[in-house]
C-alpha cells in the first residue's frame, strides 16, 4: 500500500489529479455492475464476490439493479441519437439587395465563396464517415457523463494520408493549463499502462503535447513505476504546428469548475438505495416462500431427522407423555409490499429527476399518436438538459474541425495525401462551421418539412435555407439535381414542347 500511495508516479501527478483519477476509475467500475463495497479492501466488486457476512446462517442475496448504466446509456443517446449536421455557410460579398433579384447573377468572388463553403462543408462530411462519427459521438457522450470529461486528439497517418480523431476516456488524460487563462491549453499528456507478456511487468506509456513558445512538439516514451526511461518510442521534436491538436470536452456545471460528477455521485447514491431494496426484497420473498419450521415439544434431534421435500412424513412424539409434539411453520403474511412499492417508486422517481428523464412506460402511451409539441411538452426536462448539453459540444467540435483543418494545411504537401489538395488549400483562414443538432424524436423531420413548407410558401424562407435547416450536406448540388429533375420530367411529358410553341 505504501508502494501504491508514495510512489513516483502518484507524486509526478499530485493529489488533485490522483483523486480525480481514482474517483473516476470507481464510476467506470460501478458503470460496469461494481456496485458493492468490498468490506475488507473499500473497492468496488461485484455482487457474487462480496464475502458471505458472519453471524448469519443463511446466504444474503447480493443483487445489482444497475439503473446507472441505463440511465447513462439514455443520456446519451438523447444527446447524440439524433441524425446531426454540419453547416458551412458562405459569407455574403455581393449586396444582399442585389441578390435577391431574379435576374441576380453571383460576382466572381462571390462564386468562389460559394465554392470554398461547399467544398468546406463536403471535406468535413467525409471526414465524420471516416471516422464513424455517429457511433463514436454515442461511447463519447458516455464517457462524457461518467467521468466529467473526455478528449479527443487528431493524428495524422503518415501511411495513409488520413487524420483520425481518437476518442480517451479522462483518466488517460493530464491536461496542463495556463496560469492567467484557465481555458487555454500549454500541455497534454495521454497515460496508459501496457503489460509485458514475457516478464508479467505493467509498465506507463505516456504521450505528451507541449506548446513552447508558438509551437507544439511531440514526445512519447514507456516509463516503469519509479518513472525511469525503459524506451523512447519518439523523441520530443515540433509537430510543424502552432496549436495543441487536442479538443477536450468536459461536463461544466458550476462556473471553475474543470470536471463535474456531481449528477453521477447522485444517480450512484438513489442507485445504492434501490439494489439494497431489492436484495431485501428478494429475501423476504424466499423467508415467505420457504418459511421457518418450529418443532415444539418434540425430543431433542427431531428436527435434525425431519427431511425437506414435496409430500415427505415426518414422525415425532412428545417429550413428555402428557404432552403432544407441535410441528407448524412461522410465517409473517407479506405486510410490508405496499409499503415497499410505495417507496421504491418514491425512489425511482428520485432517480429520474435528478437525471430529467421521463418516467414513462409505453403501455401510458397507447392512447394514439403524439405530434411534435405534445412530445416537447412529454420530454420537456430532458429536451432542455440536452440542450444545454449540446452548448458544450457544439463549439468545441466545431473548434475539432477547426484545428483538423489547420493540421491538413500543415501536412497539404506531404508525398502521401488521402484529401483533394485544392479544396484544402481554398479553405483558406476561414474555418467557420457549425453544427445542426437533431433531437432523437419520431417524426421531427416530417414536421420541420412542413414547418420549412409554410415559410417558403409566405416568403419567410429560401430553399436554399430550408435545405440548410434540414441538414442537406450539399445544397448547391440538391438544388441542382432537382432543377435537372423537374427539366427532366417536362421533357417526358412534353417531348415536342408543343406547349411552348402553342
Amino acid at each position: 500500500m505504501d508502494e501504491l500511495l508514495f510512489s513516483p508516479y502518484q507524486q509526478a501527478l499530485g493529489r488533485s489529479t490522483w483523486q480525480r483519477i481514482n474517483q473516476q476509475l470507481r464510476n467506470y467500475d460501478y458503470y460496469d455492475g461494481k456496485q458493492h463495497v468490498h468490506p475488507d479492501t473499500g473497492q468496488l466488486v461485484k455482487a457474487k464476490d462480496l464475502p458471505r457476512p458472519s453471524g448469519l446462517d443463511y446466504d444474503p442475496t447480493r443483487y445489482a439493479t444497475n439503473y446507472f448504466k441505463a440511465f447513462i446509456k439514455r443520456k446519451a443517446r438523447w444527446q447524440m441519437g439524433g441524425k446531426h449536421g454540419i453547416s458551412v455557410t458562405p459569407k455574403q460579398i455581393d449586396d444582399p439587395i442585389e441578390a435577391t433579384k431574379p435576374d441576380y447573377e453571383p460576382s466572381e468572388a462571390q462564386r468562389r465563396e460559394n465554392e470554398r463553403a461547399e467544398a468546406y462543408e463536403r471535406l468535413l462530411y467525409q471526414l465524420w464517415r471516416e471516422n464513424k462519427m455517429r457511433e463514436k459521438l454515442l461511447a463519447a457522450a458516455r464517457d462524457r457523463l461518467i467521468a466529467g470529461r473526455v478528449g479527443c486528439k487528431i493524428v495524422f497517418n503518415p501511411n495513409t494520408g488520413k487524420i483520425k480523431w481518437v476518442f480517451r476516456p479522462d483518466y488517460e488524460i493530464v491536461p496542463v493549463y495556463s496560469d492567467d487563462d484557465y481555458e487555454e491549453l500549454v500541455a497534454v499528456h495521454f497515460v496508459s499502462f501496457i503489460d509485458n507478456e514475457e516478464t508479467g511487468e505493467e509498465f506507463i506509456r505516456k504521450q505528451t503535447f507541449s506548446l513552447e513558445n508558438g509551437e507544439c512538439f511531440l514526445e512519447e516514451a514507456v516509463y516503469d513505476y519509479n518513472l525511469d526511461l525503459v524506451e523512447q518510442i519518439t523523441p520530443k521534436q515540433s509537430m510543424g504546428l502552432d496549436f495543441i491538436p487536442v479538443v477536450l470536452f468536459p461536463v461544466n456545471d458550476l462556473s471553475g469548475e474543470s470536471v463535474d460528477y456531481s449528477e453521477v455521485n447522485d444517480m450512484k447514491e438513489q442507485t445504492d438505495i434501490l439494489n439494497e431494496m431489492n436484495e431485501d426484497a428478494i429475501d423476504s420473498l424466499k423467508f415467505e416462500m420457504f418459511p421457518m419450521t418450529a418443532v415444539l415439544d418434540a425430543p431433542e434431534g427431531t428436527a435434525a431427522k425431519m427431511a425437506i421435500a414435496p409430500g415427505a412424513v415426518v414422525e415425532a412424539r412428545g417429550a413428555a407423555d402428557s404432552r403432544a409434539p407441535e410441528i407448524k411453520k412461522v410465517e409473517s403474511g407479506f405486510r410490508w409490499k405496499e409499503a415497499f412499492k410505495d417507496q421504491y417508486a418514491r425512489v425511482k422517481a428520485a432517480l429520474h429527476e435528478i437525471t430529467s428523464l421521463p418516467q414513462i412506460v409505453p403501455q401510458e402511451l397507447n392512447f394514439g399518436g403524439l405530434n411534435g409539441e405534445a412530445l416537447h411538452v412529454l420530454f420537456h426536462d430532458i429536451i432542455q438538459e440536452t440542450e444545454e448539453h449540446w452548448l458544450s459540444w457544439g463549439p468545441r467540435l466545431e473548434e475539432l474541425h477547426e484545428k483538423t483543418i489547420r493540421y491538413l494545411q500543415a501536412r497539404v504537401d506531404r508525398p502521401v495525401f488521402a484529401y483533394d489538395r485544392e479544396v484544402v488549400k481554398l479553405i483558406g483562414d476561414d474555418y467557420d462551421n457549425e453544427i445542426k443538432f437533431v433531437l432523437p424524436l419520431p417524426d421531427n423531420r416530417k414536421e420541420l418539412v412542413e414547418l420549412l413548407t409554410l415559410e417558403t410558401s409566405a416568403g419567410f424562407e429560401s430553399t436554399a435555407g430550408a435545405m440548410q435547416r434540414l441538414g442537406v450536406e450539399n445544397v448547391n448540388a440538391k438544388k441542382q439535381e432537382i432543377t435537372n429533375e423537374i427539366a427532366q420530367r417536362r421533357q417526358t411529358t412534353d417531348p415536342y414542347n408543343e406547349t411552348s410553341s402553342a
